[in-house]
C-alpha cells in the first residue's frame, strides 16, 4: 500500500479480532509489518472443527449467536466433568484415579507403561498445580458448529428476495471478507520468509563456530561439499552447503510441521513406532505441563498412561486404526494427569514420512477442551460410533445368510486362505 493511501483517511484500516494489544493497534494503524505485528492476535480468531475444517470467528456470525462453540475455557479446571446422566443440563465430576503409581511410570528402568489403574480406598488426593495454563491463545484451538440437528435452509430464495441495497452490502462484506484473507496471507508469508532467513543466519553461524573451534584447515575439510553431502546422507543434519540445500530441508513438509508446533509451543509428543511398542522420543515442555509428568518419566514409553478407567475404549480404538493405517485423525477422549485428574482433550495425530513415503514417526498433538465442548463433541462421536457398528453387524448379517448353489460356486472360485490378523494392544500413539 501506497503511502497515500495510508494517509487516506477514507481508507479504514483492517478490522481484526479483539481484543489487540497497545502495540498491534498501533501496528494495525500504520499497516504494521511482521516485524511490528503480533501475528497472534490476527491468527487469534482462527479456529479448527474435529473434523479440520477451518472457521474464522470474526467471519463467522455464528460466533454471536452461539451456534459456533469454542473449545477453550474460561477457567481453567482441575478436573473434568461430564453432563449428569438424570439431568442434562448439570455436569458432575469425573472420579479420580490411582495415579502414577498405577501407570508404572513411577519405576525406573525398562518397565511397559500401562493405562493408569482405579483409585484406592480412602487415597489421598494431591493435585499437581500446573506452572501456566495449558491452552495459550497462539496455541491449536477448535470450535464446533452446533446445527442443532437441522439442515441450513437454502440461501437462493433468500437472495431472489434481497433488495439492491442487501445485495449491495453482501458484496462489499465478501470484498472486506477476501481483503482480510489475503492480509492474513500476506502476513503469514513474510513471517515465514522471516524465519527462513533466521534459520540461515543460524546456519551462517554454526559453520563460523565451526571454523573458531576447528581451525581453518579441518573446517575447510569438514565443510566441503562432498563431506557435507556424506553427513547429509547419514543423518538428519541442518547444516547445509548452500541456501538451495536449506530451502530443500525447510521445505520438507515434516520438518515444517514439527517446527510450526515447536515455534507455537504447542502441547505435542513424538513417537517412533520402529522401537518395541511404540514409544516417546520427544515431548514438549508443554504436554509435561499439561499431563504433570516429567520428561525422565515418559521418554521410552506408550503413551497409554494418559488412559484410564473412564477413557471410552471406542476412542482408543480409532486412534489405533490411526496409527495402523498411517492416517491422521482427530478425536475427543479424556484422560488423566499423573495425580488421577482428569481432563477432556482433543486429541491430534499426523504421521510423519520419509523420502519413500516410510512412515518414522508418529506426533500426538493434545488440546485441553471444556467440559461443554466435550460433551457436544463426545455427543457426536458416539452417535457415529454407533452408526459404523450398525453398518458393520448389517454387513455381518448379510454375509451369515444362507447362500445359494449358484454363490456357492461363486464364492468357492475365488476365496483365499484367510490371513489371521494379530490385534494390539490399544493405545495411544
Amino acid at each position: 500500500m501506497s503511502e497515500e493511501q495510508m494517509n487516506n483517511v477514507n481508507i479504514q484500516p483492517p478490522t481484526f479480532v479483539a481484543p489487540l494489544s497497545q502495540s498491534t493497534q498501533h501496528a494495525v494503524q500504520t499497516r504494521g509489518t511482521p516485524a511490528t505485528l503480533n501475528l497472534d492476535d490476527i491468527f487469534g480468531d482462527c479456529f479448527f472443527t474435529p473434523d479440520g475444517d477451518q472457521i474464522f470467528l470474526s467471519e463467522n456470525p455464528g460466533a454471536l449467536d452461539g451456534t459456533v462453540q469454542i473449545s477453550g475455557e474460561q477457567v481453567v479446571s482441575t478436573n473434568a466433568s461430564r453432563p449428569n446422566e438424570s439431568d442434562t443440563k448439570s455436569y458432575v465430576q469425573v472420579p479420580f484415579a490411582g495415579g502414577i503409581n498405577t501407570t508404572g511410570l513411577n519405576q525406573t528402568g525398562p518397565v511397559r507403561a500401562t493405562t493408569m489403574g482405579p483409585a484406592a480406598t480412602n487415597q489421598e488426593q494431591k493435585i499437581l498445580p500446573m506452572a501456566q495454563p495449558p491452552q495459550q491463545r497462539h496455541h491449536l484451538q477448535y470450535a464446533m458448529v452446533n446445527t442443532g440437528g437441522k439442515r441450513r435452509a437454502n440461501t437462493g430464495g433468500r437472495d431472489r428476495k434481497m433488495s439492491d441495497q442487501q445485495k449491495s452490502e453482501r458484496r462489499e462484506r465478501n470484498r472486506e471478507h477476501a481483503k482480510r484473507s489475503r492480509i492474513r496471507k500476506k502476513f503469514l508469508l513474510e513471517s515465514l520468509q522471516q524465519s527462513v532467513t533466521l534459520l540461515k543466519e543460524e546456519n551462517e553461524k554454526l559453520r563460523k563456530s565451526i571454523r573458531q573451534h576447528l581451525g581453518d584447515n579441518e573446517a575447510n575439510h569438514l565443510l566441503e561439499k562432498e563431506n557435507l553431502a556424506q553427513a547429509a546422507a547419514a543423518s538428519t543434519s541442518l547444516i547445509a552447503s548452500n541456501s538451495k540445500d536449506a530451502n530443500k530441508v525447510l521445505d520438507d513438509p515434516d520438518f515444517s510441521f514439527i517446527k510450526a508446533l515447536q515455534t507455537a509451543q504447542q502441547n505435542f509428543v513424538v513417537t517412533d513406532p520402529s522401537l518395541p511398542d511404540n514409544p516417546i522420543v520427544y515431548a514438549t515442555q508443554g504436554f509435561l505441563n499439561l499431563t504433570g509428568y516429567t520428561l525422565d518419566q515418559v521418554l521410552g514409553r506408550n503413551c497409554r498412561f494418559l488412559q484410564g478407567p473412564e477413557t471410552d475404549p471406542k476412542a482408543v480404538e480409532k486412534i489405533r486404526r490411526s496409527i495402523e493405517e498411517g492416517s491422521d485423525m482427530s478425536v475427543c477422549l479424556l484422560n488423566y494427569r499423573a495425580d488421577g485428574t482428569t481432563f477432556w482433550n482433543q486429541f491430534f495425530i499426523a504421521a510423519l514420512r520419509d523420502a519413500a513415503g516410510n512412515i518414522t514417526n508418529y506426533v500426538g498433538v493434545q488440546c485441553k477442551v471444556s467440559d461443554q465442548y466435550a460433551a457436544n463433541v463426545c455427543k457426536k462421536q458416539d452417535e457415529e460410533f454407533a452408526q459404523a457398528e450398525a453398518q458393520a453387524q448389517a454387513g455381518d448379517t448379510v454375509k451369515s445368510e444362507p447362500m445359494t448353489t449358484d454363490s456357492l460356486n461363486v464364492a468357492a472360485a475365488v476365496a483365499a486362505p484367510a490371513v489371521p490378523m494379530k490385534m494390539e494392544e490399544a493405545s495411544n500413539p
